[in-house]
């Protein structure tokens, strides 16, 4: 005679056994379920990085699928007024507002500490889901995103000239309110810039003075969370016009000094200050000796019509 008790012909042990395993799979799916709603509901955030040209008041163009390559013959080609620049999405997937800061770059050389560096920002407004914040503390609502505009080529060449290095490894990085850790854009699609590099362009081999000459312009005038553009009693347009017409007075680069004398000289015929320019040119000079290899004519034949708007320019300033 069998003496286990039963329950409709089961053995309890074997229904106790049955109840604790369904209670187990319920606390699992229970615990589940909670993580899954505390990284919903909890800030997270997705990095990606996108490499852009920017030409001010005319368009940005940037490549979505993240990697680091641009071509002419793709993007179409870009006015002797532009500067590369890279474009650092943030999204917040999350269902709460989120706080990021120190939106930047991480800068990973092989057999060095990574580094995180935070480049001189561009300020793009009406420009739709492109438009651009330069603040470095960013509030997110769920579901929206903010974009910067980084000058990624302001920095990486003091890494690029490290003699043991191959290549600089980049990735996207931001820091979210609560969390120790910088949340960084894919490794898959990290930048991988060799150490002779100099633009992101494919197709191209040699860079305009002019263009190189400009993006020192352009980097301080209209960088930063407030550009010196808006406070300055000069256009772009007209620093511009000054700059290439003291180009055109020389048939190659000219010296330091000789190119300082001739901002002075052009200047004064535009009747306007000329220390905004000339206490940039030793800047643009050493921009010029970093990319001696690659440099085009002087001045480039993509900028040989400048003069005509320049002078049409003047003209109608001194009418005026």
């Amino acid at each position: 005679m069998n003496s286990t008790p039963e329950l409709f012909g089961i053995p309890v042990a074997v229904l106790a056994l049955i109840v604790a395993g369904a209670g187990f799979l319920v606390s699992l799916f229970t615990l589940g379920w909670q993580i899954s709603k505390h990284m919903l509901d909890g800030g997270r955030v997705r990095v990606y990085l996108n490499a852009a040209t920017w030409e001010p008041d005319i368009k940005l163009t940037t490549n979505n699928t993240g990697k680091w390559e641009m071509t002419a013959g793709t993007f179409g080609r870009v006015t002797r007024e532009n500067i590369e620049l890279a474009q650092l999405v943030v999204e917040n997937p999350g269902r709460t507002a989120i706080t990021i800061h120190r939106p930047g770059l991480s800068v990973a050389i092989k057999g060095e500490t990574e580094r995180h560096i935070v480049p001189r920002m561009f300020k793009l407004d009406d420009y739709g889901s492109d438009t651009a914040t330069a603040e470095t503390v960013v509030r997110i609502d769920p579901y929206d995103r903010a974009t910067f505009l980084l000058d990624y080529w302001g920095v990486i060449p003091d890494h690029l000239s490290i003699p043991q290095a191959a290549e600089v490894k980049v990735r996207g990085s931001v820091l979210v309110a609560g969390h120790k850790r910088p949340r960084r854009s894919p490794r898959s699609r990290a930048w991988k810039i060799p150490a002779n590099a100099w633009t992101a362009y494919r197709d191209l081999d040699s860079i305009s003075p002019f263009t190189v000459m400009w993006r020192v312009l352009c980097r301080s005038y209209l960088g930063g969370r407030k550009p010196h553009i808006k406070s300055s009693d000069y256009s772009m347009s007209e620093l511009s016009g000054i700059l290439f017409e003291a180009m055109q007075k020389f048939e190659e680069q000219p010296s330091r000094d000789e190119f300082t004398a001739a901002i002075r000289e052009t200047a004064k015929e535009w009747e306007v200050g000329y220390l905004p320019l000339a206490t940039l040119s030793f800047e643009m000079m050493d921009a010029l000796e970093r990319h001696k290899s690659h440099l085009g004519a002087w001045p480039h034949q993509t900028v040989a019509g400048r003069s005509e708007e320049t002078n049409q320019e003047k003209n109608e300033r001194q009418q005026g």
